[in-house]
């Protein structure tokens, strides 16, 4: 069984962090930085960035407090395209972003934010997806378990943590196929989660490749994707329900750095390979 989101259907949590996974530091503060981009017009508008400030790779506050990562890399890029706009990026805690959204404190959120039916009802999404967030069936690759879409997890045991987007994937299909897969809920340790993978505690989980490159590095582990994608998904910036001329110029900006292989690029000099189709 393959999930392919549409606008209008699924109400997942927006960020994929995924299965809760740390792959962070737990920095707290909020800052403020001013953009990069050299080649602004005299009377450019300032656009407010919301991000993150630990969630890294993605986006993250370096040991010298500076924002970095992923997300500023690709923004950067994008207010290079744009000399009409000049940056200037608030850091958040993730629960503050979309508030400050609200608040009209900033004009747009950027935090690998994914489809979501709630959040698409109150803001203005891109159509211009930056990320792919795809998640596969993974397992440990000394396991025989060899399987290829949800309908094989029938009866197995598949890790999530909970409120996650896998939580969610997981759950709905049970609803749909009367409970056949045993889910287990756990706190989104690394360390847990590929412990019990090799141990054959539990038999699967969902993660995005990205992740399982993670989680290989980290732990000099084997996990290893299966099948079909179980959930296909990119991330997108949101902005306010009213703001279409800010959210075409920066879709503009992303195509633009799609076609001319700049966004693979970023990438690949950030996350370690191409994780933008």
């Amino acid at each position: 069984m393959r999930i392919v989101p549409k606008y209008k259907s699924w109400k997942i949590i927006g960020i994929t962090a995924a299965l809760g996974l740390v792959l962070a530091g737990c920095g707290n503060g909020e800052s403020t930085e001013s953009a990069s981009a050299e080649n602004n017009d005299s009377d450019a508008k300032e656009i407010i960035v919301g991000t993150g400030n630990a969630y890294q790779p993605f986006v993250y506050l370096d040991e010298n407090g500076k924002l970095t990562g992923y997300e500023k890399a690709v923004l950067d890029a994008v207010d290079e395209k744009l000399p009409q706009y000049k940056f200037k990026y608030e850091s958040y805690e993730f629960k503050n972003i979309l508030p400050a959204l609200d608040a009209n404190k900033i004009d747009l959120a950027a935090h690998q934010y994914e489809i979501n039916d709630e959040r698409q009802a109150k803001y203005l999404y891109g159509k211009v997806g930056y990320t792919d967030y795809t998640s596969y069936i993974v397992v440990d690759a000394n396991s025989k378990n060899n399987f290829q879409s949800l309908d094989d997890l029938a009866g197995k045991t598949v890790y999530t943590s909970t409120g996650s987007n896998h939580a969610y994937i997981l759950e709905q299909y049970n609803k749909e196929h009367d409970n056949k897969i045993d889910i287990v809920y756990g706190s989104g340790s690394n360390e847990v989660l590929v412990k019990d993978l090799q141990t054959g505690t539990i038999d699967a989980t969902l993660l995005t490749k990205f992740d399982v490159n993670k989680l290989n590095e980290q732990f000099k582990a084997d996990l290893k994707t299966l099948g079909e994608p179980a959930y296909v998904s990119k991330t997108y910036y949101l902005y306010s329900k009213d703001d279409t001329k800010l959210q075409e110029d920066i879709d503009g900006a992303l195509e633009e750095l799609i076609d001319e292989g700049k966004l693979s690029k970023i990438s690949k000099e950030v996350l370690g390979a191409d994780y933008t189709k």
